[in-house]
């Protein structure tokens, strides 16, 4: 693969965390590297281009970062304890190396491209719908947000804006960036992202490119939004498991009033 060798060291962690998920998913993990593109990746807030998709990739994780060089004898000691294989090592990192620049192709194992709540889990989950009409019958659209506390599926809050002039796509946007900005206003820190648009979340992840700068515009909000965050998941889901966001969607598109909405039972 056409890579440096320090993306290709944030290439093997990335391969490191989807083999062995189980065994490390919710650990600190300690990272020996000889570059200090890994750090920089996963701290830095001004980010472009293919550092931006290995950010939102090594986002979930908590990694302590340390740089070595190769001469140390840190370094050496970790050699000792067996080399990797170069053989066929750029066909297995391949699963989860970002696509080229401008591909509209997702090359990600969708294991590691979406995040899988356990059942036991416990935290926030962020629902989101959008829907619009097409300009030929006036262009509005709508929005909905839904918080959700798991486990007990209790509504935190759940809100849906009527927008004069819109996209399907972009509607799918204003859900999703105002979920997060209610979701940063009750001081939560830990977020998982659940939607229908398949578009939006991937962008958001980004393996695949944006290149409306309408959509754009929406996608910076949204990485400026979740960097306030600890972590980030997204979940994508079929739009039967996403009815309740969906519901108020369409009852916004219908009736072009925004609405808070605080009965669970209406919501269900």
């Amino acid at each position: 693969m056409n890579y440096h060798p320090a993306e290709k060291e944030v290439l093997a962690l990335l391969l490191v965390l989807k083999v062995c998920y189980t065994q490390l998913v919710g650990k600190s993990i300690r990272v020996y590297t000889r570059f200090s593109t890994l750090e920089w990746a996963h701290k830095s807030k001004t980010l472009f281009g293919r550092a931006t998709q290995f950010a939102v990739l090594l986002s979930p994780w908590h990694l302590v970062v340390e740089r070595v060089k190769e001469k140390d004898c840190a370094f050496a000691q970790l050699l000792q304890a067996g080399l990797t294989s170069f053989v066929d090592l750029d066909e297995s990192l391949a699963s989860v190396a970002p696509p080229s620049k401008g591909s509209p192709n997702v090359r990600l194992d969708p294991h590691l491209l979406y995040a899988r709540l356990p059942t036991s889990y416990s935290g926030h989950v962020l629902s989101f719908d959008g829907s619009a009409k097409t300009e030929k019958h006036g262009g509005y659209g709508s929005c909905s947000w839904i918080l959700w506390k798991l486990p007990e599926w209790t509504i935190v809050i759940a809100a849906s804006a009527y927008l004069e002039a819109t996209t399907v796509n972009l509607a799918e946007y204003a859900g999703m960036n105002n979920g997060v900005s209610a979701a940063l206003g009750l001081a939560i820190t830990d977020l998982v992202i659940v939607g229908d648009s398949r578009l939006a979340i991937q962008q958001s992840l980004g393996v695949i490119a944006c290149q409306k700068e309408t959509l754009m515009a929406q996608l910076n909000h949204h990485r400026e939004l979740v960097a306030k965050l600890r972590s980030v998941k997204y979940l994508y889901a079929i739009r039967e498991f996403n009815a309740a966001a969906d519901s108020l969607a369409s009852e916004t598109l219908e009736s072009k009033v925004s609405a808070v909405t605080t009965s669970e039972a209406r919501i269900a």
